[in-house]
C-alpha cells in the first residue's frame, strides 16, 4: 500500500491522548467522617496500588477511530494495480517539427535534418504516436496523429519516410514560435498519462521569430527538445532592398543594405545586375563588409530590361544573394475641375488647387479644369479620382456626374455663391434647397470637427487637429435637414454646417459651404489644405496600389475590378484567381506580373531576416522559459518522479479508498458515543448504589 499525502499519517500519534486519559486515576469526590475514627491517630496514605487501564473497548474504539481519520487524510492506494510502462518512448506522443525556410537551403543542412527525423521515426515504439509539421512563415500538418494512428502498424515508418521524401526547404520567413504553440495545442489533448515531445529540426538561426513564446502556459509534463543543425560551411552574407531616399534633384538612387553574419570568414564582396542563365554581368561594385556588420550602399545603375536581378557574389551561400526590383513607375491621378478662372488668377480657386499637389516618385497628380458645359464625356478615365465643381451643371452633365459619384468617386461641390442651389438639388436628388449667404461678424471660425469620418482620421491626433486658426470671411447657410442621409462633418461657430458628407451610392457628395479663395476664407494658405485635399484624393481610391517589392510568405494586394478571372505570371508558372480573390501568396523570389482588368508587374523576395544565420543565443532561449528537455540525469530523474505523481494520482482517483475510510470513521463515532454513555451511566449507578448503603 502506498500513500499520497504521508505525512497525515503523523496524526495517528493522536492515539497516545486516549490511553493517557484511560491512565489518569479519579479522586473521590466527597470525604465521610466516621466517629469511630476519632481518637486514631493521622498518618499519611501510602500508595501502593498501581493505575490499570479501565474500559479496554472503548479506548479500543477510539485510537480505532483517529487511526482510521489519518489514513483517510494520508489518501491511501494500492500502487501495485497499475504497471507503469517501463519504456521511456511508450505511450509517448512526438511532433516533429521540420523546419522549411529559405534559410535551410544552406549546404548539407537539410541531409542532416532528415537523417535527424529518420532517428525520430524508429524511436517511435508500436504503441507511441507520431505526427509531423513543417514550418515557415505557416505551420502545415503533413502527418497528423489520426492518420498514423489508422495506419497498420508496420505500415507506419514506412508512410513517415514517404511524407518526408516529398518535404523540401521553401523560401519563407522562419515562424518558430508560432510552430512551438501549434505543437503544444495538439499536445494539450492527449492524456496526462501519456508522454508529451516536441522534437524541433531547425538551424535556430536569430532571424527566427519567436512571438507569442514568452509567458506562455504549457501543458502538464510536455518536453521540447531542440535539435540545432549546423551547416556544413560557416558564414552567410545576405542581400536586401533598404528604404528609398530622396535627392535633391528629384532623383531615387535605389540603395539596397548588406549584412554579413557574425560568424563569417569572407569579407569582400561584389554587385552587380545579372540576367537568369547569364554570365554577363554588368554594373559591379566592389564592397568591403566585415563578419556582423550591415552596411547601406548605393546599387549600380539599372541595365535595360526586365529580366535581370542585382546578385551579391562572393558568398559560399546562394539562397539569399538576389535582389528583384521593379522600378516603381507613380500612380497616376486624374482631379477635374469645374470652373471658368483663369489658371494664374490668385484672387480665384483653382490657382491653390494647381499649386497643392507636386510630383513625387509614387503619385503624379494631374489637374484638368473644364468649362461647366464642357465636362461631358470625361470622366470615364480610370485614373480620374476627384472631381470639384464650382459652377453651376448644365442637366445635360448633372446625370453623367452622379454617376460618377455613385460609381464609388467624391464629388466636392463648393458652394461659393447662392446660384449653386440648384445643382445641388438635383445633385443630391433632394428636391430644392434654399441656399443664402451668412451674416458675419468679422469672421467665422470652425467648430465641431467629426473626427471620426474618414475624411478626417489624418487629422486626429491633437497636433493636427486645430482648425481654429483658420479665418472665414463669407461663408453660406444651409438645411442639412433637406439633405436625408447626410451627416455635417463639421460646423462653424455659429451652428452652420461648414462641410456636409451625403453618401450617393459607393460614393460620396461633399458640400463645403465657403470657398477657400481670398475673398471667401484664408483655408489655402493654411497647413490643412493641402492634407484635406488629399483626403478627399484618396476616399476615391477604389482599389490599393500595386507594391513595387513584396515578400515571399507575406500576402500580396492584387485586388482589382472583379473580373471572371485573373492570372498571375511567375517563376513557377501561371496561377488563376478567382474575381473574389484579394491576395495572394508568392512561393518563391522572382519577377510577377498580373493580367487582368489592370496589369501589374512586381517583385517577390526573400524576407530579410532569413539573412540573420548566426544561431539563437543559450541566454534569449532560457529567457523563454520553454520546457526544454534537460541532458541533466537529475533533471531526467525529476521529470520520471513527476510523471510518477500523475500516475498516482490518476490511480489513487479511481479507487477512492478515502471515501470508505471516513465512512468506517463515522461509524466508529457512533458506536463510541453509544459505549461511552452507557458506560458513564454504569459508573454513576454504582456510585449511588454505595452512597446510599
Amino acid at each position: 500500500m502506498s500513500f499520497l499525502t504521508p505525512l497525515f499519517l503523523l496524526g495517528g500519534l493522536a492515539i497516545a491522548g486516549p490511553i493517557l486519559f484511560h491512565l489518569l486515576r479519579r479522586k473521590s469526590r466527597e470525604r465521610f467522617t466516621f466517629s469511630s475514627l476519632m481518637f486514631l491517630r493521622p498518618e499519611a496514605p501510602r500508595l501502593t496500588k498501581k493505575s490499570r487501564l479501565e474500559d479496554i473497548l472503548l479506548l479500543l474504539l477510539r485510537c480505532t477511530l483517529l487511526a482510521l481519520l489519518a489514513f483517510a487524510f494520508a489518501r491511501p492506494f494500492f500502487k501495485e494495480l497499475v504497471i507503469p510502462d517501463q519504456d521511456p518512448d511508450a505511450r509517448q506522443r512526438t511532433v516533429l517539427l521540420i523546419d522549411v525556410s529559405a534559410s535551410m537551403q544552406r549546404n548539407g543542412l537539410w541531409t542532416k535534418a532528415m537523417a535527424k527525423a529518420e532517428t525520430v521515426i524508429e524511436k517511435t515504439k508500436s504503441d507511441g504516436s507520431l505526427a509531423i509539421l513543417a514550418f515557415g512563415d505557416e505551420t502545415k500538418a503533413l502527418l497528423r496523429f489520426d492518420q498514423w494512428n489508422d495506419l497498420p502498424e508496420e505500415k507506419r515508418p514506412a508512410v513517415a519516410r514517404e511524407t518526408l521524401g516529398r518535404l523540401q526547404p521553401g523560401w519563407g520567413g522562419t515562424h518558430l514560435g508560432n510552430a512551438i504553440l501549434t505543437a503544444a495545442e495538439i499536445l494539450d489533448e492527449t492524456d496526462a498519462a501519456t508522454r508529451k515531445r516536441i522534437v524541433v529540426l531547425s538551424d535556430l538561426q536569430r532571424g527566427s521569430r519567436m512571438d507569442g513564446l514568452q509567458g506562455h502556459e504549457w501543458p502538464e509534463g510536455m518536453e521540447l527538445t531542440m535539435e540545432p543543425l549546423a551547416p556544413d560551411v560557416i558564414g552567410n552574407a545576405g542581400l536586401s532592398l533598404a528604404p528609398a531616399r530622396e535627392s535633391n534633384d528629384g532623383d531615387t538612387p535605389l540603395h539596397v543594405r548588406v549584412v554579413n553574419s557574425e560568424d563569417a570568414t569572407q569579407e569582400q564582396f561584389r554587385l552587380a545586375w545579372v540576367k537568369p542563365d547569364d554570365s554577363n554581368m554588368t554594373g559591379v561594385t566592389h564592397l568591403y563588409l566585415p563578419a556582423g556588420k550591415s552596411r547601406s550602399v548605393k546599387a549600380p545603375r539599372r541595365p535595360s530590361g526586365k529580366d535581370c536581378c542585382l546578385a551579391l557574389l562572393g558568398d559560399d551561400e546562394s539562397f539569399d544573394d538576389q535582389l528583384f526590383i521593379v522600378p516603381e513607375a507613380p500612380e497616376p491621378i486624374r482631379i477635374h475641375y469645374v470652373g471658368n478662372e483663369k489658371p494664374d488668377d490668385v484672387e480665384h480657386m483653382r490657382f491653390y488647387l494647381e499649386r497643392a499637389f507636386s510630383k513625387t516618385r509614387l503619385q503624379h497628380v494631374e489637374v484638368l479644369a473644364h468649362a461647366p458645359d464642357a465636362l461631358a464625356g470625361k470622366l470615364i478615365h480610370p485614373d480620374d479620382r476627384l472631381l470639384i465643381v464650382t459652377e453651376a451643371l448644365p442637366d445635360a452633365v448633372i446625370e453623367e456626374v452622379r454617376s460618377f459619384c455613385e460609381s464609388g468617386h467624391p464629388v466636392l461641390l463648393v458652394l461659393k455663391n447662392e446660384g449653386l442651389a440648384s445643382t445641388l438639388g438635383v445633385l443630391a436628388a433632394s428636391g430644392p434647397v434654399p441656399v443664402n449667404e451668412a451674416k458675419v461678424n468679422e469672421y467665422a471660425l470652425l467648430t465641431r470637427l467629426d473626427f471620426e469620418h474618414p475624411l478626417f482620421v489624418p487629422f486626429k491626433e491633437p497636433r493636427f487637429g486645430d482648425f481654429t486658426k483658420i479665418h472665414f470671411w463669407k461663408h453660406r447657410t444651409i438645411d442639412s435637414a433637406r439633405l436625408a442621409g447626410s451627416r455635417v462633418l463639421v460646423r462653424f461657430d455659429d451652428d452652420s454646417p461648414a462641410l456636409i458628407d451625403l453618401p450617393i451610392g459607393r460614393g460620396h457628395l461633399l458640400v463645403l459651404t465657403s470657398g477657400w479663395h481670398p475673398a471667401d476664407s484664408q483655408l489655402a494658405l493654411s497647413s490643412k489644405f493641402v492634407p484635406l485635399l488629399y483626403s478627399m484624393m484618396d476616399m476615391g481610391r477604389i482599389f490599393s496600389p500595386f507594391k513595387a517589392t513584396n515578400l515571399v510568405g507575406r500576402p500580396i494586394n492584387v485586388s482589382t475590378e472583379h473580373t471572371a478571372s485573373r492570372e498571375v505570371e511567375g517563376p513557377a508558372g501561371t496561377i488563376r484567381l478567382s474575381g473574389t480573390v484579394d491576395e495572394f501568396f508568392a512561393e518563391q523570389p522572382g519577377i510577377y506580373s498580373l493580367k487582368g482588368a489592370r496589369n501589374a508587374t512586381f517583385s517577390v523576395n526573400l524576407p530579410p531576416t532569413e539573412s540573420h544565420t548566426a544561431p539563437i543565443s543559450e541566454e534569449r532561449l532560457e529567457g523563454l522559459a520553454l520546457p526544454l528537455a534537460s541532458r541533466d540525469m537529475a533533471q531526467v530523474a525529476l521529470s520520471q518522479d513527476r510523471r510518477q505523481v500523475l500516475l498516482d494520482e490518476q490511480l489513487e482517483k479511481r479507487q477512492e479508498m478515502w471515501r470508505w475510510l471516513i465512512v468506517g470513521a463515522i461509524l466508529l463515532a457512533i458506536s463510541e458515543t453509544w459505549l461511552g454513555g452507557r458506560t458513564w451511566r454504569r459508573s454513576a449507578l454504582v456510585a449511588q448504589t454505595e452512597e446510599s448503603v
